[in-house]
């Protein structure tokens, strides 16, 4: 069993949340085209119905896959983020500690559920995965992408990082089954690599360009990494 003594010191109230993911710390948090991009590939690779983003700040997956008419939701600990919802959102954004909060959701209510650089912030993985457990559907999935990093870089802030394997054994410890998840095919072709004109290319061949870019760029920056749980016991 894995040994949580080490996140104690962090255990996050109310106030320590406001405290520490102030509007500060949410600026550059993405362009609006990154969020967007991310959306249409979820689209694409799981056609969702019900979705959830777990550490939602200010609801960028939540309003682009609610304007492709999809019923999307997220949840966040952060006053600073959820001010800043797109009043469209703003009654599918809840605040929720997702340490101790039970989620505002009924039982099996999500095919979907997503968490983009958020779980590395949750110290109580007893009491989260429980929650998760409870709100996916029996047969959905939940999708995270998070800093490739071990426990030498934990902080204030990243209180729970990790890599992929020390991942596998903590979602595996409380009845899931975990997968790795290559998201190369999100990889923009245009932007910085709009001079090579690769986007012109026949769609097989633009997969494998993307699937290179996008790992030489994990490599070299990013630095992530990305993994599916589902629920074994149903």
């Amino acid at each position: 069993y894995y040994n949580y003594s080490i996140q104690h010191f962090y255990m996050y109230e109310d106030s320590d949340l406001q405290r520490i993911y102030n509007k500060d710390y949410f600026e550059g948090r993405g362009s609006e085209k990154k969020w967007k991009r991310r959306a249409k590939f979820i689209l694409e690779k799981f056609q969702p119905e019900k979705t959830l983003d777990v550490g939602c700040s200010w609801g960028q997956i939540v309003y682009h896959l609610h304007k492709e008419g999809i019923d999307s939701h997220g949840i966040d600990g952060s006053d600073a983020a959820l001010a800043k919802a797109n009043e469209s959102i703003k009654n599918r954004v809840h605040k929720v500690n997702l340490n101790k909060d039970s989620f505002p959701f009924e039982d099996k209510s999500f095919d979907l559920i997503t968490g983009f650089y958020s779980i590395e912030h949750i110290h109580d993985f007893k009491f989260f995965t429980s929650e998760l457990k409870r709100v996916l559907k029996d047969k959905g999935s939940a999708w995270f992408l998070t800093p490739n990093e071990g426990e030498e870089f934990r902080n204030e802030k990243d209180v729970f990082s990790n890599q992929f394997e020390d991942w596998k054994k903590i979602f595996e410890q409380y009845g899931f089954r975990v997968k790795f998840f290559d998201p190369y095919e999100m990889m923009e072709l245009k932007g910085k690599l709009d001079k090579f004109q690769l986007y012109k290319l026949p769609t097989p061949i633009q997969k494998i360009v993307k699937k290179i870019a996008y790992n030489v760029a994990n490599k070299i920056s990013m630095k992530d990494t990305s993994f599916l749980v589902s629920k074994i016991d149903y």
